[in-house]
C-alpha cells in the first residue's frame, strides 16, 4: 500500500511544534538562577539640619527614606547597618534616635527590616554650623557586604547672629536703669565681613540713656495722638573686619525705664552689610551724637551669652501695676425721657498696658465692655463700635450672666496698632441715648438693674491690680409721668433731669492725668433731652435740631 507524502509545509509545523515542546522541557527542569545581589536605595542623598542658634522651620530636608531593593529574593539574613559616627559631636551627647535600630544611643545601628526611615528632627550644635558629614548604610546577608550607600548631612550655617544679651529683669523699679551687655558670632566658618549692621529695638517706656555717633535713631508713635510716648529704634554701623567663627562683645550702655512701663521687650539683631551702588547701606533715623559704638573680641567666660532660640531678646518686667475699671451708670429720669448715659472704661495706672485685648492679627474688633441694659428701657441710638446680641442661656445666679431682661451689647475697640499702649487715665467712650420706657421691676418687685462689665477675650487679670471695679451696676431711678395739671415750663425742667453717676469723677481722672483718650468723633458726656424730648448730645455728628 502506498502512502501519499506528507507536503512540505506540513512537516515544517510538525518540527515547530516539536522543537517548542522540547524547549519547554527543558525550562522546567532546569531553573535559570536569578539575581539576587540586594542593593540599597535612597529618597534623598543630602539631609540639611537646623542648629539651635535658628530652631525655625525652614522648610529643609531633614529625612530620608532608605530600602533594600531585591531583598524578597535573598537567600540567608539581610541586615541594614547605620553608622552615623562621623557626625556625633554634631548633636547633644542626649541625643537618641538619630539612626533607626540603635538601642544604646552610640549613633550604629543594625536593622532586620529592609525598609527604615532616617529622620534628622534633633537641631544641631552651635559648634557645628557651616559643617557637613556622612551616615554611612551597608546591607549585608550572612554578615557579607552587598551594597554601600551615604546619606551627607549638612548643618545649616547662620552667618552673624547677635547671641549675647541678657534675657531678662525682673522686679524692677520704674524710674531705674539698665544696664545691656550684648554681643554677636559669625558662625560662618568661610565667609568673613567687613562691616555689620546692629540693630536695636526699645519699645515705649525703654529709652537708651547714651546716643553713639556711629548710629541712627528712628522714633515711631505707639498709635493714634492720643497714645503718649514713642518707640525707639537704633541702627549702629560696626567696622570690621569680622573673622570667620569669631565672637564679639559690645557695650550698648544703660536703659532707662519708663515710670508707666509694666512688661516689655527689648528685640536685637545683626547681619552684614550691604553696600549700594553708591556707597554704604542708608541707616533709617537721625545721626547719634556722642562717642562711637565699638566692639571687641569675646573675652572667656562672658557672661548672658545665648546658643538657643532666635531672635534674641530681653523682657523687662517692673513692679508696675495697672487698674483697670468701669463707671456706675444711674439712668435718671421720668418716663419718657431721652436720657444720654456714656459707659467707659479707664486705666487707673500707675502702670501702662498693651491697648489690644484680642488674639486677632489685624485688631479690627478688640471686644472689652459687655452692657446688660436693665428692662423698662429702649435704646435709641448706640455708638458704631457696640452691636445689640441675643440674650445668653446664662444662670442668674452665676458671676457674669446676664441679671436683667433688657438689651444685651458687646462694644470693642475701633482699630489700633499692636504695639499702642493704654496710658494712666486713658478712656475708651461708649456713649449711648436712651429712652425710659416705664419703671423696670423684677419678680421681688424692686428696681431693676443691669451691669457694665470688662469682657475681652484675652484675659486683664496679670496686669489688673484691682478687679473688683472690672464690673460696676446699671441702675434705673425712673418716675412715673406728671400729671396733666403741671405747667409746660415744669414739664421740660424735669425732662431734663437725667444724670449719669460716676462719669464725673472718671472725666476729672482723665484731665487729672493730662492724657484724655477719646474715640474720633465721641464728644463728652452731656446730660440731659432737649426741648423735644430727643437726644441733647449724640455720640456722633452734628447737633439735632429742635
Amino acid at each position: 500500500m502506498i502512502h501519499p507524502r506528507p507536503s512540505v509545509r506540513v512537516r515544517r509545523a510538525a518540527l515547530a511544534c516539536l522543537s517548542g515542546g522540547l524547549l519547554l522541557a527543558g525550562a522546567s527542569s532546569t531553573p535559570v538562577a536569578a539575581d539576587t545581589r540586594p542593593s540599597i536605595r535612597l529618597d534623598n542623598g543630602t539631609l540639611t539640619v537646623d542648629g539651635f542658634l535658628d530652631n525655625r522651620d525652614s522648610g529643609d530636608t531633614r529625612e530620608t527614606f532608605v530600602s533594600v531593593d531585591g531583598a524578597e529574593n535573598t537567600r540567608g539574613k539581610l541586615t541594614v547597618t547605620f553608622d552615623a559616627s562621623d557626625v556625633k559631636d554634631f548633636f547633644p551627647a542626649s541625643t537618641t534616635g538619630l539612626v533607626p535600630c540603635d538601642p544604646d544611643g552610640d549613633l550604629i545601628g543594625e536593622c532586620d527590616h529592609p525598609h527604615q526611615r532616617l529622620s534628622l528632627n534633633v537641631p544641631a550644635k552651635a559648634t557645628a554650623a557651616g559643617r557637613s558629614g556622612r551616615i554611612r548604610i551597608t546591607a549585608k546577608v550572612d554578615g557579607k557586604v552587598q551594597d554601600r550607600a551615604e546619606v551627607t548631612v549638612h548643618v545649616k550655617d547662620p552667618g552673624l547672629v547677635f547671641d549675647r544679651a541678657p534675657t531678662g529683669f525682673a522686679d524692677v523699679e520704674p524710674g531705674s536703669r539698665l544696664d545691656l551687655p550684648g554681643g554677636f558670632t559669625n558662625y560662618s566658618s568661610y565667609h568673613g565681613y567687613r562691616s555689620v549692621i546692629v540693630d536695636v529695638y526699645f519699645p515705649n517706656g525703654l529709652s537708651p540713656v547714651e546716643e553713639f555717633g556711629n548710629c541712627t535713631y528712628a522714633m515711631s508713635n505707639t498709635g493714634a495722638p492720643r497714645i503718649s510716648g514713642q518707640d525707639t529704634s537704633m541702627s549702629c554701623r560696626l567696622t570690621g573686619p569680622i573673622s570667620p567663627g569669631g565672637s564679639y562683645d559690645l557695650d550698648l550702655g544703660p536703659v532707662e525705664v519708663g515710670h508707666q512701663a509694666v512688661l516689655l521687650n527689648i528685640r536685637y539683631s545683626a547681619r552684614p552689610e550691604k553696600p549700594g551702588a553708591e556707597g554704604p547701606e542708608p541707616l533709617r533715623g537721625r545721626p547719634g551724637k556722642g562717642r562711637p559704638l565699638t566692639f571687641t573680641e569675646r573675652a572667656e567666660g562672658a557672661t548672658h551669652v545665648r546658643s538657643r532660640s532666635l531672635p534674641v531678646t530681653t523682657s523687662v518686667r517692673t513692679t508696675n501695676q495697672a487698674d483697670f475699671a468701669v463707671n456706675h451708670v444711674t439712668l435718671k429720669g421720668k418716663v419718657g425721657d431721652v436720657v444720654d448715659a456714656d459707659f467707659f472704661f479707664v486705666n487707673n495706672g500707675p502702670g501702662a498696658v498693651p491697648a489690644v485685648f484680642d488674639s486677632e492679627e489685624n485688631n479690627e474688633t478688640a471686644p472689652v465692655v459687655q452692657l446688660a441694659l436693665p428692662k423698662g428701657i429702649t435704646v435709641i441710638k448706640a455708638p458704631e463700635n457696640c452691636a445689640e446680641e441675643p440674650d445668653p442661656p446664662t444662670d442668674r445666679n452665676t458671676k457674669g450672666g446676664k441679671e436683667a431682661d433688657g438689651p444685651l451689647y458687646r462694644c470693642w475697640q475701633g482699630r489700633m496698632d499692636k504695639s499702642a499702649l493704654m496710658t494712666p487715665g486713658s478712656f475708651e467712650h461708649f456713649p449711648f441715648s436712651i429712652r425710659l420706657d416705664r419703671p423696670g421691676r423684677t419678680v421681688n418687685d424692686t428696681a431693676d438693674s443691669g451691669y457694665v462689665l470688662i469682657k475681652t477675650e484675652l484675659t486683664v487679670d496679670e496686669f489688673d491690680e484691682d478687679k473688683d471695679n472690672n464690673r460696676s451696676h446699671i441702675s434705673l431711678d425712673v418716675k412715673a409721668a406728671p400729671r396733666a395739671s403741671a405747667t409746660s415750663t415744669e414739664q421740660d425742667t424735669a425732662s431734663r433731669r437725667a444724670t449719669i453717676g460716676g462719669a464725673a469723677a472718671g472725666v476729672a481722672l482723665a484731665f487729672a492725668a493730662h492724657i484724655p483718650w477719646r474715640r474720633r468723633g465721641i464728644r463728652s458726656p452731656s446730660i440731659g433731652t432737649d426741648a423735644t424730648g430727643g437726644n441733647a448730645a449724640a455720640s456722633e455728628g452734628p447737633e439735632p435740631t429742635p
